[in-house]
Parts: structure tokens; C-alpha cells; sequence
């Protein structure tokens, strides 16, 4: 009985040594799982705040692309503006000259004959000029001081407008330019993506790369300098986008064929504000009647000249030209050129400034079948000491054998290359069903996030002791 006790005792603690290796074992496998579980958590967070840095620096890129949208419709609403105050001055010099001249529309009325389905204009016609003459026959000539300074106090009102639009579209110019000088060099980018990362963990470093940042080519600046002049599709733009009254004021009233009374006769409202070499905003109005009669055997022609007015805007840098001013050269010619043109000159403008169409940005590439777009890349990364792992900044710092499941990234830092794209796309289908083409006259600029470049990765490999990143 007593051997069979002493054997017993002899078998206990032989299992010892083999839980002593199975306590060391599980230490050494709970250790490698915390310390890979750190690892990971600090590389999601890095990748996380690489995607969130280079989408909110985008976001900077296709807001200013955005803003530069929003302000090339300013410039050609006030260009737009500036063009009516220019109509509305040639229109009342125009309105001013046909109460002067009402006595001459009434004889020119009384003697031809004009279709009867154009009485009721005629009368219009007839009224508001013959009816304001009329007035100032009635007042002694009050109404004719009255007119004359009413033209002469709109025109400086309207010399105020067309100054502040001026202003407004210069303003707007320079703002572009400033945005773009901003945005070129990726500075306010790598600002922004740092002040990104810094919010996630303050000891995150955020960097761009500069050698696949395509923004400052994306964009140029179109303007009048001593290569030429590129304001051409701005003008376009402003010259379509003017209002039906800007645009051409036309209409004609017409007499019947009466042999050998008369034949071709047509009173003519002819008139229209034009943009002239992109320095010059130019109103004409003109109103004459033609017709011919038959004299000693041969159709002769009788034009006489009722009402015109003239405004302009002038920069004095543009170069001399003419336009069409709702076909008053072809139509009107003898009222347009020997009464319209002189008072212009003399009027010399409304007495505005004007310094003419402003640069305006626009894409470097103009091409339809292109897709325009930019990217940036930016590359995250968090100093070795600073990573909450056993080898960083981590209180569980084992020793001894533990030491070589410690992490230790190439080049002392862990780091996640990330990289966005700005694209244009209009978030709607046009009603129209046509295609929107990319341009900086509609603010449909995004941002997407997409795989880095085979450069991007050669160059993060460049700072982490050549090891490049998936």
C-alpha cells in the first residue's frame, strides 16, 4: 500500500514542463495576434485617411472648376447687362430724334399709301411720336426741355450700370486668376489633405505628388495679349445669350404696287447691339422710308430719314470695325451713315467705362471627342515610433525572442498611396437629349475615386526603401 503511494507521488509533475511550453506558446500566439490586429487597424486607418485626403483635395480642384463655371456666367450676364443699357440709350436718342421728326413721319404717311393690315403699327407709330410732339406744342416747349433732360439724365444712369457690370466682370476675371495661381503648385491641396489626416490622427503626414498632378494644365487663361486675341468664344457666348430686344430690333410696313403712283415703298425700323472686336459695345437704331415713284418716264427712289440713335461703349483698345445692328447698314444705309454714325461720334459713348471683354478661363483643350479631367495622388504615412503597435508607441513592448514579431515597416513608417479624379458629368440627362461636352461654362465637375498610376507607385516606392505599394 505504501509503494503504491510512493509511485503515485513520483508520476505528479511531470505534465510541468510541457504546460510551461503551452503558456509560452499561447503568449507568444496572443502577442503575434494583438500586435497583427494593431498593424491592421493602423493600416485601415491610414488607407481610410489616404482615400478621405485625396477625395476632399480633389473636391478643392473641382470646386474652384465649378466656381470657375459660376463665374464665366457672371461675366456674360454682365455682359449681357452692359449690352441692354447700351440698347436703351441708342433707343431713346432714337425715340428723342422721331419726336423732332413726327411732322415728317405724318407727311411721309399722308402721301404714300401702305397696306391697310398695317394701320394699326403705323398708328402706334404715329401716336407715340406725333402724340409727343403734339404735347410739346401744347406746353410751349417744355416737353422738348423735359425730353432732353430725361436722355441726358439716363445717360448718365446708364453710364453708372455699364460701369459697376464692368467692374463686376473684371472682378470676377481676377478672381479666376487668383484661384488658379493658388491651385497650381498643389499647395492649398497638400494643405487641406494634411488638415484632413491631422483631424484622424495627429501624427499622420500627408504628402501630394506633384509628378502626375495634371491641374494647372487642365486649364488656361483666354484673353488679348501680344500672341492674338482668344476672347472668341466668350464673345460667342455673350453675343447668343443677349436678350430679343438687344439682339435686333427690326420690323418694316409695307405699301402696295400702284402703277404709276408707287411701287417698293416700306418704312424700315432697323436696328441692333453688337459686340465689335470684343473692345466695343455699339447701338444703332434707324428708322427711313423708301419707295419709288415714276418721274418723266422712270422709276426714281425717295428715301427719307425719320428717327435714329446711337450709343456705344468703347474701350479704345479694340480694333475699328462695323457689324450688322439689325441690318441698318444694308437697309438703312443713308440714315445710318450720315445721321446715326455723327451722332455716335459726337455723343462720344454714354460716357461709361469699359475695358472690353475680360480674360476668362476655359479649358486648355478644346476638343469635343476629349475627356477632360485632372487627378491627384497622396500618399499617407505615420512614423514608426508614432504606430500603436509593440515596435511603436505601444506600452506592450516584449523582450527577448517576442522582439522579432514586432512590425517594421520599409522605411520606418507605414503609409497608403490614395488617388482622385476630378471628370465632368451633368447629373442629369438634357431635356433636349443631346450630349453635355465639358467646358467651364457649366459647373457639373466631380470627383471619384480611382486605382493610383503606375507612377504614383513608382514614386511612393521611392520613400519606403523601394518597396512599392498594391
Amino acid at each position: 500500500m505504501n509503494r503504491i503511494d510512493l509511485r503515485a507521488t513520483r508520476s505528479e509533475g511531470q505534465a510541468l514542463p510541457l504546460g510551461v511550453f503551452f503558456i509560452l506558446a499561447t503568449a507568444a500566439v496572443m502577442y503575434l495576434m494583438f500586435n497583427s490586429g494593431r498593424v491592421i487597424d493602423e493600416k485601415l486607418r491610414i488607407t481610410n485617411a489616404a482615400d478621405g485626403a485625396a477625395y476632399s483635395a480633389a473636391v478643392l480642384e473641382a470646386r474652384a472648376l465649378n466656381y470657375d463655371a459660376y463665374a464665366n456666367r457672371a461675366i456674360v450676364a454682365n455682359q449681357v447687362a452692359i449690352a441692354q443699357a447700351i440698347s436703351l440709350a441708342s433707343w431713346m436718342h432714337y425715340f428723342r430724334t422721331g419726336v423732332d421728326n413726327a411732322g415728317l413721319l405724318g407727311s411721309v404717311a399722308s402721301k404714300w399709301i401702305f397696306d391697310p393690315s398695317d394701320y394699326p403699327q403705323l398708328l402706334v407709330l404715329l401716336a407715340s411720336f406725333g402724340g409727343s410732339a403734339y404735347l410739346d406744342y401744347l406746353s410751349g416747349g417744355g416737353l422738348e426741355g423735359g425730353l432732353d433732360a430725361a436722355v441726358e439724365m439716363l445717360d448718365h444712369m446708364l453710364a453708372a450700370i455699364v460701369t459697376a457690370h464692368d467692374t463686376a466682370s473684371l472682378a470676377l476675371s481676377l478672381s479666376q486668376t487668383l484661384i488658379h495661381a493658388e491651385l497650381a503648385a498643389g499647395l492649398a491641396q497638400e494643405a487641406i489633405a494634411n488638415e484632413v489626416v491631422r483631424r484622424i490622427d495627429p501624427a499622420m503626414r500627408a504628402e501630394l505628388n506633384r509628378s502626375t498632378h495634371g491641374f494647372d494644365h487642365l486649364t488656361r487663361s483666354y484673353a488679348k495679349d501680344g500672341s492674338g486675341d482668344e476672347r472668341g468664344r466668350l464673345g460667342d457666348v455673350v453675343l447668343r445669350s443677349r436678350d430679343d430686344f438687344s439682339s435686333e430690333r427690326k420690323w418694316s410696313l409695307h405699301g402696295p404696287d400702284i402703277w404709276p403712283l408707287q411701287r417698293n415703298v416700306e418704312l424700315k425700323r432697323r436696328g441692333g447691339t453688337e459686340l465689335i472686336n470684343y473692345d466695343e459695345w455699339r447701338a444703332i437704331d434707324t428708322l427711313e422710308h423708301e419707295g419709288q415713284r415714276l418721274r418723266k418716264g422712270s422709276w426714281r427712289w425717295t428715301r427719307t430719314s425719320i428717327a435714329w440713335g446711337a450709343a456705344k461703349a468703347d474701350s479704345g483698345d479694340g480694333e475699328p470695325g462695323t457689324a450688322s445692328h439689325g441690318n441698318s447698314y444694308r437697309d438703312n444705309p443713308r440714315t445710318t451713315k450720315k445721321h446715326a454714325e455723327p451722332s455716335m461720334s459726337d455723343m462720344n459713348s454714354i460716357g461709361a467705362r469699359f475695358s472690353g471683354l475680360p480674360a476668362t478661363r476655359d479649358l486648355a483643350n478644346l476638343d469635343r471627342t476629349s475627356d477632360p479631367g485632372t487627378g491627384l495622388s497622396i500618399r499617407v504615412s505615420k512614423a514608426r515610433h508614432a504606430l500603436r503597435t509593440s515596435g511603436g508607441s505601444s506600452v506592450v513592448r516584449p523582450e527577448g525572442r517576442l522582439r522579432q514579431f514586432d512590425s517594421v515597416p520599409p522605411g520606418d513608417e507605414m503609409a497608403a498611396l490614395s488617388r482622385a479624379e476630378v471628370f465632368f458629368d451633368r447629373p442629369q440627362l438634357r431635356q433636349d437629349g443631346k450630349a453635355e461636352y465639358a467646358s467651364l461654362y457649366n459647373p457639373y465637375w466631380q470627383v471619384r475615386l480611382v486605382s493610383p498610376t503606375n507612377g504614383d507607385r513608382a514614386w511612393a516606392a521611392t520613400r519606403q526603401e523601394g518597396v512599392v505599394l498594391p
